[in-house]
């Protein structure tokens, strides 16, 4: 193997990260109106909110029935149309579902389109999507190889769960960069290994949106989780979906999706001539895991800051919402950056008894702000 920078890519693509998600802008056909679309290997091809569709004219050519986190649904889809994307590369003739929402945010998703055409490296430390031949491509060194199967346009992973220590679940995961959790496990698969009743300890009840159509999750800590020759990953954040609505009786074909917790800690390629995903730890390979502190769940992002992933429950009367996004300097006292090199800090914040004061430090704007929560 060589370094993957001998490779000469056929472009390289900038793109944000939002939420902790992959964004690209892109325009689409003649239109100068710039869409903010997730790279999400969920999918296995572009999608379009209703809305935005309607605002630019874009010509419905049939309908399809299109499977979703928790169900399925009719969708309607516009043919031969060009994406082009911030650098001026275009991708002609390319298909886009019209959803009448996505559910994540931002105003479509563009899925694995350009896996069949090229390989793609995707690099967190530049924040660089690049695409090759297939032809003469070599990883660099010091990664690991990780076979998938391709089933229905997705790319599926073997992996084993522990909920439990000593209880082992072994599934088929979808790798999944539209996913902001680290994994979740569907319901067919919760409900027939049981685990929601195997000893698992929710530490907040959610729901997961997929198109529009909403699920009930549980979201506590795995004892661990492993995936085709990767290391194990202990006291891992886990979801795991709840009944309810479509999902009772979804059939979805796979058993989970690994998500963004554990795939930002990696550049990966994926290569779908050979059926293989290449795993590259990079900077943020041994940054701890995302926790729950008072009434939210908190992250290290790829620059190490503690950031505000989501609001978990329903806050006390007068206390302030912190937003999404939010960065947290300080808890305690204690600077953000020093927890995220000392683990054992870190660890008694999240074991500190009930209804401790936490005082995280932050700032809105320009302003430096403390606010004072209960543990």
């Amino acid at each position: 193997m060589v370094n993957a920078q001998q490779n000469k890519p056929v472009t390289t693509i900038p793109f944000e990260m939002v939420h902790g998600s992959i964004v690209l802008k892109i325009k689409l056909n003649n239109h100068a109106r710039v869409f903010n679309l997730l790279f999400d290997t969920g999918a296995d091809g572009m999608a379009l909110e209703q809305t935005l569709a309607d605002s630019i004219g874009l010509k419905v050519t049939r309908s399809n029935n299109a499977s979703v986190v928790g169900g399925s649904m009719k969708i309607n889809i516009s043919d031969d149309n060009d994406v082009i994307m911030e650098n001026g590369f275009t991708l002609k003739h390319q298909s886009i579902a019209v959803f009448p929402q996505t559910g994540k945010g931002l105003d479509g998703i563009i899925g694995n389109t350009m896996t069949r055409n090229y390989i793609i490296r995707i690099d967190f430390n530049k924040k660089e999507l690049s695409l090759y031949n297939f032809e003469g491509y070599e990883y660099e060194k010091g990664g690991t190889v990780v076979p998938v199967t391709i089933p229905s346009g997705v790319f599926i992973i073997p992996g084993n769960v522990e909920i439990v220590a000593g209880k082992s679940s072994t599934g088929n995961f979808v790798f999944d960069t539209g996913a902001s959790y680290n994994l979740i496990c569907f319901r067919p698969f919760v409900k027939q290994n049981r685990l929601l009743v195997s000893g698992f300890s929710s530490a907040y009840a959610a729901s997961t949106v997929s198109m529009g159509i909403a699920s009930p999750t549980f979201n506590g800590t795995a004892s661990s989780f492993a995936f085709t020759n990767m290391p194990v990953i202990k006291d891992m954040p886990v979801t795991l979906m709840a009944g309810g609505g479509q999902n009772e009786n979804w059939s979805p074909g796979f058993d989970g999706s690994i998500g963004m917790g554990i795939i930002t800690r990696y550049n990966f390629t994926i290569n779908r001539k050979k059926n293989e995903i290449y795993f590259m730890p990079n900077h943020t390979y041994n940054y701890p895991q995302s926790f729950t502190l008072g009434s939210y769940l908190l992250g290290f992002n790829l620059n190490g800051q503690l950031e505000v992933i989501s609001l978990i429950r329903t806050l006390p009367p007068n206390e302030t919402q912190l937003e999404k996004g939010t960065l947290i300097t300080q808890i305690n006292g204690a600077n953000t950056a020093d927890l995220l090199k000392n683990s054992k800090k870190l660890e008694q914040l999240k074991k500190l008894p009930a209804n401790s004061p936490l005082t995280f430090s932050y700032t809105a704007g320009n302003t430096k702000k403390d606010i004072t929560l209960t543990r």
